[in-house]
């Protein structure tokens, strides 16, 4: 995972020197546990089948993994377009949606709670892409990418 934000575009379209474009790389999978470490992918199938305190447990560590890449973002005024870049660890095939749903959801949530966005509903996130990125074994991820939109 990333450590800092990666701004695209020095500049927005609105010119007050707020980046157009931003990524980062979310988990897309977590080791929760307090004597036994277990390994859970984040997926709507696993996601369904979680015990609340589970899920739970899952979000709160999510959030903790990701608070420093995030609070390093710039918040962000106007509409966005996300884009989920989903980096599965092998050849096998799985469903975008299935993975992107969950990640989607605690990511957005994290923005809001750290101020990057002001909400997530259409108003301020009315278009979300999720896409597959590739294979990589050693570094499974997803890459977000916040990008400015304008409706002129």
């Amino acid at each position: 995972m990333t450590t800092n934000a990666k701004h695209d575009n020095p500049l927005s379209s609105n010119g007050q020197g707020v980046p157009a474009k931003q990524s980062f790389d979310v988990p897309i999978r977590l080791e929760i546990g307090v004597n036994k470490k277990k390994t859970h992918y984040l997926n709507l199938g696993n996601y369904r089948n979680w015990q609340f305190q589970i899920s739970n447990q899952m979000k709160k560590t999510f959030k903790i993994k990701i608070a420093e890449t995030v609070r390093a973002l710039t918040p962000v005024a106007g509409p966005v377009r996300i884009t989920y870049s989903i980096f599965y660890p092998t050849r096998r095939l799985f469903d975008v949606d299935n993975i992107g749903s969950v990640v989607c959801k605690f990511t957005l949530d994290a923005l809001v709670e750290f101020d990057i966005l002001e909400d997530d509903n259409y108003k301020f996130v009315p278009e979300i892409n999720f896409e597959f990125g590739g294979v990589d074994k050693e570094n499974p991820r997803c890459v977000v990418t916040i990008e400015e939109i304008s409706y002129e």
